[in-house]
């Protein structure tokens, strides 16, 4: 790991800092972030036979010219998503946040009735299905052959393919424009994001039509040390700028922006082919991001430091625990638990995920158990680390009984470990 001011680096660092070439602009010698060394791909859950995968460099770079974000070397889109061990609606918080995102766009763009709604990256078809339910045609695309057939069981018309602009094209002919679009947290994977972006505005009625984009937003990974979001699926991290700039781009405008606190803080941007207002929060956000200096390597001058310690800390911490005779497990599998797994080697005993498809399998690049979530009760640790601290509070409540007989529960985040027990009057 290195800033780019202080920091020695490896010989693999050196070399993408001066050869990795920006997926946008085409700048090469771009600055060092942070780098995590080898890593698994996140979600690459294979048979205890075959653990541990393999992993892949991740490193993350700053492009001086365009200000993204990105990593240095990323895999192709067909190897990351074609079977994919995520599945929306096992996650009960990624539901409600879906009814909180439709009771938006309800109140704030009241879509046309009966009108196509396009969703990217439509998963299982959790969000598509209440638009359904309310008299919309409807239209997922994603690439997943594993997940798309339980959307369309969900009555979801569903394609099994990656967006771009040609793939919107023929939608366009064969279904129509759409009145809505729904891009959440795909806008990150795209390798080529003017392409998709470019998509989206084709898509769009003539004259209306709104685009909505949820990103995980830049400055809340920077501040908060949301590093275990850094993973190969994730090709770009945003700040407002460079994604206005990217939407400018492909034809869009950003007429709105709003900050959420999903996925630990992710950015909610409504853009539109042919504007005819935009809100004050458009501008406010730049200019908050220009007096932050978000766009320039400096914002990340410690960023790199501060992770490194953390994971030292946090190392030393878990294995002392398991040192002192004490038991340690995880609940929950997200792309998140293989990246800190990655960095800190915990010594867990199993870790417990209500997603199917996971359990059974190991965790990626190591060989811990995924388990069903009953285990948790029947053979309980002293101590289960949160991996997805974004949903700890739905967890925490889920299961009382377990800090009732004695567990505590670690939730690693903001640059700290937080422990949590149960209350006692």
């Amino acid at each position: 790991m290195k800033t780019s001011e202080t920091a020695t680096v490896c010989g693999r660092c050196q070399d993408d800092v001066a050869h990795a070439r920006c997926r946008v602009c085409g700048r090469t010698g771009m600055s060092s972030v942070l780098c995590l060394g080898r890593v698994p791909l996140a979600n690459e859950f294979v048979p205890p036979e075959l653990a541990p995968s393999p992993s892949h460099p991740l490193h993350l770079l700053h492009c001086d010219d365009c200000a993204l974000a990105q990593l240095a070397r990323s895999l192709s889109p067909e190897e990351l998503f074609v079977e994919y061990a995520y599945f929306s609606s096992a996650a009960a918080p990624v539901l409600e946040h879906g009814r909180r995102l439709r009771a938006f766009v309800g109140q704030e763009l009241a879509p046309e009735s009966g009108g196509l709604v396009v969703e990217i990256g439509s998963n299982d078809g959790y969000l598509l299905r209440s638009y359904a339910a309310d008299g919309y045609q409807v239209l997922g695309v994603d690439p997943a052959r594993n997940v798309t057939p339980q959307a369309r069981a969900n009555g979801v018309r569903t394609l099994d393919a990656f967006f771009s602009r040609e793939l919107a094209a023929e939608m366009r002919r064969s279904y129509g424009p759409a009145c809505l679009i729904h891009a959440n947290n795909v806008i990150a994977h795209t390798p080529d994001v003017v392409d998709v972006l470019s998509g989206l505005q084709l898509m769009l009625v003539d004259g209306g039509g709104a685009a909505v984009i949820e990103v995980p937003y830049l400055k809340h990974l920077v501040e908060r040390g949301l590093f275990d979001t850094i993973y190969h699926e994730h090709v770009f991290y945003y700040s407002f700028t460079a994604l206005y700039r990217l939407l400018k781009a492909a034809g869009l405008t950003a007429v709105h922006v709003t900050q959420t606190a999903f996925h630990g803080g992710s950015l909610r941007i409504v853009a539109r082919a042919h504007p005819q207002a935009v809100s004050p929060s458009v501008e406010q956000l730049l200019r908050e991001e220009a007096e932050a200096c978000m766009t320039d390597i400096s914002y990340y001058a410690d960023f790199a430091a501060k992770v490194e310690d953390f994971l030292a800390a946090t190392r030393k911490e878990l294995h002392a625990l398991a040192a002192a005779g004490y038991s340690l497990a995880g609940i929950g599998a997200p792309a998140k638990a293989a990246i800190m797994m990655s960095a800190t080697d915990a010594p867990l005993k199993y870790i417990s995920d209500t997603t199917p498809y996971k359990q059974g399998k190991c965790l990626p690049g190591t060989s811990v158990p995924v388990v069903a979530p009953d285990l948790l009760s029947t053979s309980p640790p002293d101590y289960c680390v949160i991996f997805p601290w974004n949903y700890a509070d739905a967890i925490i409540e889920a299961n009382g009984d377990y800090l009732r007989g004695g567990g505590s529960f670690i939730k690693p985040i903001d640059f700290r470990l937080e422990y949590i027990t149960a209350r006692h009057p």
